[in-house]
């Protein structure tokens, strides 16, 4: 049986850097053959020495599409992982794959939270509706696609204090009812490992919405992990629907208004209703305990 051959674009950022390890481990193990998909001015040297994984250039304007299609026609399984102005450049990915005899399924930059309709109008999350007009173009195109979902990641969570959970001063922002209901947390391993199980049977996941997170607690327990670990009652702030309201404005207040939403009303979908959570066998991961001790 021949190995999948997985292509990734996108190998540094906080998801590309998440993922790219994993895979290496994956290609090393004889699973996959793993191709690094990269434009001209990409810094190959983040790409370990020891990796031994092909290198191939993809040109990501109308013009370079017939090149791409040979660069890519070979590919079980695509992952894009680029952010900001790489997003609309997926376009042309998108239209290298249209046709490929041999695509199980492309995985486009999406690794968000299931946002609505209403929300893709709204000015400031513009960039959030980027990445759903790729996976659009794809269905347009017949290009079998993967879009994965996840929580909030715990970098975001505990180490940037996006949505106002402070570990070290001991503090816990809460919208709503979010002590009772769970925040959908998704480790950047976990991540990492579970797309690298998944793309071995790629089959599995094609034409498909599935979410991957690996911690739900509920708003209380994250607020007795941080007592715990921090000796000391943690302090529970409320944020406020007039914070709410006022966060709208701009992209990244807004993402993360977004989640706090989600969490304080515990209302995770959207229009497509029930998104899959694919549960991946084989993870060990820490104790949210742990996890929290870690960021302090």
């Amino acid at each position: 049986m021949s190995k999948i051959n997985v292509g990734l674009f996108g190998f540094t950022g906080t998801v590309g850097s998440a993922v790219l390890s994993p895979l290496i481990d994956a290609h090393k193990d004889d699973k996959i053959n793993l191709i690094i998909l990269h434009r001209e001015s990409s810094d190959l040297s983040k790409i370990p020495s020891d990796a031994n994984v092909e290198k191939r250039l993809v040109y990501l304007d109308e013009s370079g599409v017939k090149k791409t299609k040979s660069v890519v026609g070979d590919l079980d399984v695509v992952i894009s992982t680029v952010s900001g102005g790489g997003i609309a450049s997926q376009t042309y990915l998108v239209k290298s794959l249209e046709g490929s005899k041999k695509l199980k399924t492309f995985i486009p930059s999406d690794f968000g939270v299931n946002w609505t309709k209403k929300e893709y109008e709204t000015p400031s999350l513009a960039p959030i509706a980027q990445k759903e007009d790729i996976v659009k173009l794809a269905k347009e195109l017949n290009v079998p696609t993967t879009s994965v979902r996840v929580g909030i990641f715990d970098l975001f969570f505990l180490g940037y204090k996006f949505l106002g959970t402070d570990v070290k001063n001991n503090k816990v922002e809460v919208y709503r009812d979010a002590l009772k209901y769970q925040l959908r947390i998704t480790s950047l391993g976990y991540l990492g490992y579970a797309l690298s199980q998944l793309v071995q049977s790629p089959s599995k996941i094609a034409n498909k919405t599935i979410t991957l997170y690996d911690y739900a607690p509920t708003g209380q327990e994250i607020v007795d992990a941080l007592s715990k670990v921090n000796n000391k009652p943690a302090e529970v702030v409320e944020y406020t629907e007039k914070r709410y309201e006022e966060d709208q404005k701009d992209t990244f207040p807004a993402i993360a208004a977004g989640i706090r939403k989600r969490w304080g009303t515990n209302q995770w979908d959207n229009e497509e209703g029930q998104v899959e959570k694919v549960e991946v066998e084989g993870w060990k991961g820490e104790s949210l305990e742990e996890l929290v001790k870690r960021y302090v």
